[in-house]
């Protein structure tokens, strides 16, 4: 029989028990809380009810790895002869995962952000949503983000968790006083909000008042740890990079070993801020050799997978950093032919700029600074193609700008970095970075 579920969003249920499962899952997804993952043990609970089979589907294709998707295939073959009797809206919710299992992920927006315009309070189809701008590149995509959750504002006025995401979506499009005003109507309702505060942190990290950044996302962590894994490692991932902003590398390295690695390790997240960190501590003149091996080691298990371009970046550098050129090689190769592939997103972001984006990561870690600024030079306009948010991309301007800089381009190097700074004030390691190339 058809329910209602807590947002009055229909759903097929037997009794409440299923129902809850499935708010209870959506509420801790979106607050970022601890116990997510009970949904896996839900469905096997609830074999009758398709959203709790396609919630623990949704669950695991966060995961971005070979095994994440191997168990939420099970769960998507598990909620299929249920469809006949479901509902319109959970009919639709099985096309958007299952689009996201075959990595459609243009197709898989398109169709979440259907179910939102018949059912505007799905806040799992928003959530899916933000994570797809998110592969797409949510700096490129920041537009029609921001234009989504201005479509959906009305109707979740009072809602935290929806307010936390419709802030990032102006401050990824650069309205700083809006995302501003509107993350601390999210604080306000609820100030335990992991994903406001992440917010929080990318205002500060656009604004450039790194003081005020460290204090405030400092007064933040205590919170963290008693949040999803997701939410302490990123968030102090942040938090880290607020302190290599003025230059503190002890403070951030601290973060590193006690907050964002190490405890999750197999996490893709996980893997991807630790090499992000170590490699942008590297270029703030730290020396982190001994912290490299055990994140490239897991690194490697993700040859062949090919989620995005974002992340091959990072898992290229680590290997080539750690000197695993038989693996570098064979990366490349498979990239060299995902490029080939005349999908939608292969020609969008692989072809144009992931390609060479990642091989002129492998020539920086092997200190090839003139050929990864060659392969750069070209692709850089573009690089929010590849996927991540405006401060994950970061890495790789930081990144171009340090190329420049090692293979004698200083004058190149200095006037990137300078257009990169833009208005926002200097911050000491701005000022480092510059010196360098001076």
């Amino acid at each position: 029989m058809t329910l209602s579920d807590a947002r009055g969003l229909p759903v097929t249920g037997a009794d409440d028990g299923d129902i809850a499962a499935v708010d209870r899952y959506t509420a801790r997804l979106l607050r970022i809380a601890p116990g997510a993952e009970a949904i896996l043990e839900d469905a096997p609970r609830f074999p009758g009810s398709p959203m709790v089979q396609m919630a623990a589907a949704g669950f695991c294709l966060f995961g971005q790895a070979r095994p994440a998707d191997t168990a939420a295939r099970a769960f998507l073959q598990a909620a299929e002869p249920l469809l006949p009797s479901a509902t319109e809206r959970e009919r639709r919710h099985h096309d958007v995962l299952s689009r996201w299992l075959r990595h459609d992920h243009l197709g898989a927006l398109e169709a979440a952000e259907a179910i939102t315009r018949q059912w505007p309070r799905d806040m799992l189809a928003v959530k899916y949503a933000e994570f797809f701008y998110y592969v797409l590149g949510q700096q490129h995509e920041g537009p029609r983000f921001l234009a989504h959750m201005q479509r959906l504002a009305d109707a979740n006025a009072g809602d935290a968790d929806f307010l936390a995401i419709h802030a990032f979506a102006h401050e990824l499009c650069g309205d700083v006083p809006q995302a501003r005003s509107t993350v601390d109507r999210a604080l306000a309702i609820e100030q335990h909000n992991p994903w406001a505060h992440h917010c929080v942190a990318h205002i500060h990290l656009r604004q450039g008042d790194t003081a005020d950044a460290v204090r405030v996302l400092e007064s933040y962590l205590p919170l963290w740890l008693q949040s999803g894994r997701f939410a302490q490692c990123h968030n102090a991932w942040h938090l880290a990079l607020a302190h290599l902003e003025t230059l503190n590398r002890e403070r951030a390295i601290e973060l590193f070993r006690a907050h964002v690695w190490g405890i999750t390790p197999d996490f893709v997240f996980e893997q991807v801020d630790a090499i992000a960190l170590l490699w942008r501590l590297e270029m703030a003149g730290a020396m982190v050799d001994a912290l490299w091996e055990d994140v490239a080691a897991h690194a490697e298990a993700h040859l062949g997978e090919h989620y995005m371009p974002f992340l091959d970046a990072h898992f290229v550098y680590a290997l080539a950093r750690t000197g695993r050129d038989d693996q570098v090689m064979a990366w490349l190769r498979q990239v060299d032919e995902r490029t080939t592939r005349q999908d939608a997103e292969g020609r969008r972001s692989w072809a144009t700029v992931g390609q060479p984006l990642i091989a002129a990561c492998a020539a920086l870690a092997r200190n090839e600074a003139a050929e990864c600024a060659r392969l750069l030079d070209p692709v850089m306009p573009d690089v929010t193609l590849v996927g991540g948010s405006d401060a994950q991309v970061d890495l790789f301007r930081q990144a171009y700008c340090h190329a420049l800089a090692r293979s004698g381009r200083r004058l190149d190097a200095v006037a990137y970095w300078e257009s990169v700074v833009a208005d926002r004030p200097k911050s000491e390691l701005d000022r480092y970075r510059l010196g360098l190339a001076a």
